[in-house]
């Protein structure tokens, strides 16, 4: 059982993140950069390898991603005065604004891939993987959940 689960999981999440990256795509959008922009919207300043762990995204490829969105005004990067190995990372209110025109897209895209279930059985789904996020970050004290 729990094969068949880890394997639904993989595909619904598949299945999501291939609808809200098709329909961010048509309107030139990148669905890495709004994922990133709502993590760093939803849990705050982030350092950058938090980000990437955050995001399930190799650092290098956030770091590129960074720089992108940083030359656009989106992103500000800031080096950790106490440790200068570590860089912080914080949405300014351009890459806020991003997020949220791009946010009505995403949520389609997602109320798209969950057709088939109804408004209850949504809650039901949304509160069991809440438990199942909850109780891995209990376990990863220095992970946010974005």
């Amino acid at each position: 059982m729990a094969a068949e689960l880890g394997m639904l999981i993989s595909l619904t999440r598949r299945t999501v993140w291939t609808s809200a990256m098709r329909r961010l795509e048509a309107s030139g959008e990148s669905m890495l950069a709004w994922q990133l922009l709502a993590h760093l919207v939803r849990a705050g300043k982030s350092t950058q390898s938090a980000l990437a762990a955050g995001i399930a995204q190799h650092p290098a490829g956030v770091s590129r991603l960074l720089d992108d969105l940083e030359k656009q005004g989106y992103v500000s990067r800031r080096r950790d005065p106490a440790d200068r190995r570590r860089v912080h990372v914080v949405a300014l209110a351009r890459g806020k604004r991003r997020f949220e025109s791009i946010l009505p897209d995403v949520v389609k895209a997602v109320d798209q891939a969950l057709q088939p279930l109804g408004d209850s059985e949504r809650r039901t789904l949304r509160d069991l993987l809440r438990k199942v996020v909850a109780q891995d970050s209990d376990r990863a004290p220095s992970s946010k959940v974005g």
